[in-house]
């Protein structure tokens, strides 16, 4: 399942960029973005409408985004990887082994 809208911080995270810059846009009103309490709550697609306005291409991937539904992304099928700890805020750590010559 994909994620459909975003903190401002996940935000900055995506457009790789600090925080208070998605904040500016916010207020500015370049970005659109819903006001939840005392944080902000943005909508992919207003996201990715900001992005594009701003000169970038696509934001999100549609390849990668319907491959994940196929497989859940902590999957122990691929080639190489064993299961590994959980790990902080319960994502699944993953090892990988190199191959013995």
């Amino acid at each position: 399942m994909q994620k459909t809208t975003f903190t401002l911080a996940e935000a900055a995270q995506i457009l790789r960029c600090h925080p208070a810059t998605v904040r500016k846009a916010v207020l500015d009103g370049s970005l659109q973005a819903a006001k939840l309490g005392r944080g902000y709550r943005i909508s992919r697609a207003d996201l990715q409408k900001f992005w594009t306005a701003s000169g970038g291409g696509e934001l999100f991937d549609q390849t990668q985004e319907r491959d994940k539904t196929a497989e859940p992304a902590g999957s122990a099928k691929e080639e190489g990887v064993k299961p590994g700890k959980k790990g902080r805020k319960g994502t699944w750590q993953r090892q990988l082994e190199l191959p013995i010559k």
